[in-house]
């Protein structure tokens, strides 16, 4: 049977070596590590295999791990590779903004609550029903590793340089000259894509989070594995959505947030940034750039890859946060170019088709930031004109006769991406390039399962012509339990047929009941789904049955 991973606290030891001998006592392989990360947060290779292989990831959750870089950095990874994550509440805790926005919306067993042995057999059940629906997976002999070389063209990328970069993958992992192999090349920056053992690929991967000085030989900048969803940026050791990034945010990410105690890590960060600025300006101090390699010739356009979201595990209860927006400053908009995927002149290299991330600036004021593409979903973030983001995807949804599109990007100074539309942001290239249909499976809203609030019921769906009616019994939020009495307290998803094909439009329900238009002419099947809009997230789905295909109506 695969391998749970367990992430916790050393200090407590005792009660997760209690739990996981009756996970193991019922036929469940743990991955234990007793090897604690040595000084200098440096990682191992068969902490970054463990998980980034697991069959789930078990989360020992108390003020002791809350307090843990160690194990934040595990759930980073844990996220990044797309594991299903389970959370086991030890004790009370509250906690850090990092863990929370990164825990928000998962599914959680609470020891308080529940008790110990109840909830030990709640963990049990769940990991054995979450296994038996995975698919046997033999681990892959070989992985593919993407690394980028910034401040080169692929023309200048010769073949004498290609077998040099391979040379220097075998020097810096255990794997011999001979299994390696360049699957792919694409421009811009320049992306390798690198067919290897998949223990050297882990080796690399290791290197990079720990930052290993000696990647800057070959001018590499960032890294990551099939499969994985975010680069590592090896300058910082730390994972990053796109392949690249500006320097301000390089330094946002890098430095301590000293004012954090007293502000917040978030405005701490921000005042330190400002302070920073004003001692520059006022000493005259020129930052040089950073030195290029020597064989690399001239600045480049940099490619950008888009984020894969990470899934949620179907569990007991669920942990939800309310986010607060944080004013960012004013910045100066950063260009960046974009570009057309290539291929090398190589017969044997296949195309890979490649979306852009872009940068963009918030041109109206007090833009609001949603869960999801559309005036209906919860509101998350609030922005001013001048606020810099960087977009990863976009969707095109449909509202009465009009269509509207959403962008889902990340601003800086922000811990989470989110969504605006398109109409309030000066976008820095054709928004033809962002990766299209992104919601809800890259981008999925905050999910909430909670015994207190049952999802709708009783959903029907009746047609007359093409007026679609959905009807469904719902739950009455009190006032507190909504994000405000003016939002509508329920969220209707739909995709149904307009102008010859399948559009998505969202609609924001006060009763219980919706009306669309499904006309004719499309080959996929219309379907939907409705939710409670509660302020902490959705609950539910639950699913619309398949209405009867179009007909024209009896006089």
């Amino acid at each position: 049977m695969a391998q749970v991973f367990t992430s916790y606290s050393r200090r407590d030891t005792a009660t997760v070596d209690t739990i996981v001998a009756e996970i193991t006592q019922a036929g469940i392989s743990v991955w234990l590590d007793r090897a604690d990360i040595q000084a200098g947060n440096t990682w191992r290779v068969q902490i970054v295999q463990a998980i980034d292989t697991c069959a789930a990831f078990v989360l020992m959750l108390s003020p002791n791990s809350a307090a843990s870089d160690n194990v934040r950095r595990e759930i980073d990874l844990s996220q990044d590779s797309g594991r299903t994550i389970f959370a086991v509440m030890l004790e009370p805790v509250k906690l850090p903004a990092e863990i929370r926005y990164q825990l928000a919306g998962l599914q959680f067993i609470d020891v308080k609550m529940v008790g110990f042995d109840k909830a030990v057999s709640q963990l049990i059940e769940t990991l054995k029903e979450h296994i038996a629906k995975l698919e046997p997976v033999e681990e892959p002999e070989s992985r593919q590793a993407e690394l980028v070389i910034q401040g080169i063209d692929l023309g200048a990328f010769s073949a004498e340089k290609q077998e040099q970069l391979l040379d220097f993958i075998s020097k810096l992992t255990s794997a011999d000259r001979s299994q390696l192999q360049i699957a792919n090349l694409t421009a811009g920056s320049v992306h390798v894509f690198v067919e290897m053992p998949a223990m050297a690929a882990y080796e690399l991967k290791t290197l990079a989070l720990n930052r290993d000085k000696r990647f800057k030989q070959m001018g590499i900048t960032s890294l990551r594995l099939d499969g994985n969803a975010k680069f590592v940026n090896i300058a910082l050791g730390k994972l990053t959505l796109a392949a690249t990034i500006s320097p301000l945010m390089a330094l946002w990410l890098k430095m301590p947030a000293l004012f954090s105690s007293m502000l917040g890590a978030s405005a701490g960060k921000v005042l330190t940034i400002l302070l920073a600025a004003a001692v520059i300006a006022g000493a005259g101090i020129v930052v040089p750039r950073t030195l290029a390699p020597l064989f690399i010739p001239s600045p480049a356009a940099t490619q950008t890859s888009t984020p894969v979201p990470v899934s949620t595990p179907t569990g007991i209860s669920t942990m939800t946060s309310t986010l607060t927006a944080t004013q960012a400053p004013t910045l100066t908009p950063t260009k960046t170019q974009t570009f057309t995927p290539t291929v090398t002149a190589s017969p044997t290299l296949t195309p890979v088709p490649t979306y852009q991330t872009l940068r963009g600036v918030v041109i109206a004021d007090r833009v609001n930031c949603r869960y999801g593409p559309g005036e209906p979903y919860l509101y998350r973030e609030g922005f001013r004109v001048g606020t810099e983001m960087e977009f990863f995807g976009r969707m095109e949804i449909r509202s009465g006769d009009t269509t509207a599109t959403w962008l889902y990007g990340l601003a800086e100074f922000y811990e989470d991406p989110c969504w605006v539309n398109a109409r309030s942001i000066e976008l820095k290239g054709d928004v033809s390039d962002l990766e299209p249909d992104y919601y809800p499976d890259k981008a999925p809203p905050p999910y909430l399962n909670h015994p207190d609030f049952p999802p709708p019921q009783n959903v029907i769906a009746v047609r007359r012509g093409d007026l679609v009616s959905i009807y469904w019994m719902g739950y009455l939020l009190a006032p507190g339990d909504r994000e405000d009495v003016n939002r509508p307290q329920y969220l209707v998803e739909v995709w149904i047929c307009q102008g010859g094909r399948i559009m998505f439009t969202p609609i924001g329900a006060f009763v219980e009941s919706a009306q669309v238009t499904d006309e004719t002419g499309c080959s996929e099947p219309s379907h939907g789904q409705v939710f409670i809009a509660h302020k902490d997230g959705y609950v539910g789905p639950a699913a619309i049955p398949s209405w009867r295909p179009h007909a024209t109506p009896t006089p």
